[in-house]
């Protein structure tokens, strides 16, 4: 019952928002990513849809993981 109650006193919307954040954040690289290419490799027939995908994905995860290394858990809600 104690991990029930502990758990029900973190802040686990601002969390997630910021997990949710990070995935967001990380993934708007693919943007540039993908218009880069297309202007590098003007000859060759390129799904700019396809890579910007793929690359928001990489990205996107990458972000995460560091969010996720500075904030493992959610932080205890502050009573105000």
């Amino acid at each position: 019952m104690t991990l029930f109650t502990t758990a029900s006193k973190l802040d686990w919307s601002g969390w997630i928002r910021g997990c949710v954040g990070a995935l967001i954040s990380g993934g708007a690289s693919s943007i540039s990513a993908g218009f880069g290419a297309q202007i590098l490799d003007k000859g060759h027939d390129l799904n700019i849809l396809h890579l910007m995908g793929i690359t928001f994905v990489i990205s996107g995860v990458v972000s995460l993981a560091k969010y996720l290394q500075i904030t493992p858990v959610p932080q205890e809600e502050s009573t105000k």
